[in-house]
């Protein structure tokens, strides 16, 4: 038998819900299910947390990507306001409807908030990449092997050399673990401020730093900015995954739980579609391409 709970009068007003009650307490208890409206929830609304920096300056894969979401959500009360990084996990941790995409999971993340099961977004690993003429790029040759090159054992061999990172960036659970080693704190330089991936490039180019650390089509994107795009050298990272996914995230609150129902529903649908395969292909070249497509059709379950 289901357990009916009435809420009081100042609750119904808190959440918009109206309901008739019966003027008698002999009514059958059928009658009284069957008499009595549905609960009626409020509209949904949603805090949406944008992260993008401005739009001819950036590779905006979740802009891309979240257009295709966006007619989904049109019965969705949005809110959208620009945030950084640490001002969106913030949120996410004070806010009831709070959301926030192309999220790595971490455990700090998830403690917060739910998130989509499957990602928003999806893209080969990191590399490291130095000038090609500069001393990081005869470190990185000579410990490049078939799995790439150990950003522990750059670290730990070349204590004179500077990595360039963005602060309050996760770049995976092994490099981020690596970065927060007080072993090597001398030896990195964090950013911080807008626009950090062209900020660390001007840096790397005017020899500041000796690396920075960049999935390689963002790098070839504000490389191609550049004068000289044959000026670096790149390897992929050891502590990289081959595949990074990006989330969406929610409060970790029942509106969130909500809004991240409505996330998994339209994934679930949308990945399926070329036209969001193509939301991420536009943002690499051919070879970046030829990578990608796999492991999309793994995470997705497609057969593109």
């Amino acid at each position: 038998m289901a357990i009916l709970r009435l809420a009081t009068s100042n609750n119904l007003k808190r959440y918009g819900i109206v309901v008739a009650l019966a003027s008698t307490l002999s009514m059958p208890v059928m009658a009284a299910q069957s008499d009595a409206p549905a609960a009626q929830t409020t509209q949904l609304s949603m805090l949406w947390l944008d992260e993008a920096m401005p739009a001819n300056e950036v590779l905006n894969i979740s802009g891309s990507t979240m257009q295709l979401l966006w007619p989904g959500l049109n019965d969705v009360q949005v809110q959208a306001a620009g945030v950084n990084s640490a001002r969106a996990l913030a949120l996410l941790a004070s806010e009831p409807n709070a959301c926030v995409g192309n999220k790595i999971l971490t455990p700090e993340r998830e403690a917060i908030s739910y998130h989509t099961q499957l990602p928003q977004v999806v893209f080969p690993g990191l590399h490291i990449f130095a000038l090609k003429n500069g001393v990081g790029s005869t470190a990185l040759h000579e410990l490049n092997s078939a799995a790439g090159v150990s950003l522990e054992q750059l670290l730990d061999r070349e204590s004179k050399l500077r990595l360039a990172v963005v602060a309050g960036r996760n770049y995976s659970a092994e490099i981020d673990v690596i970065l927060q080693n007080k072993v090597w704190e001398r030896q990195l330089w964090r950013r911080h401020g807008g626009d950090n991936t062209a900020g660390v490039l001007r840096m790397l180019q005017e020899g500041r730093i000796d690396f920075v650390i960049e999935y390689p089509n963002v790098f070839a994107h504000y490389q191609g900015k550049t004068k000289d795009t044959n000026a670096f050298v790149s390897y992929p990272l050891q502590e990289s995954p081959q595949l990074l996914a990006g989330y969406i995230l929610c409060s970790r609150t029942p509106d969130g739980a909500a809004l991240i129902a409505r996330f998994d529903q339209l994934l679930a649908q949308i990945s399926a579609e070329p036209s969001y395969l193509q939301a991420h292909l536009k943002w690499f070249d051919s070879a970046g391409q030829q990578a990608l497509l796999p492991l999309y059709n793994q995470i997705y379950n497609t057969n593109f």
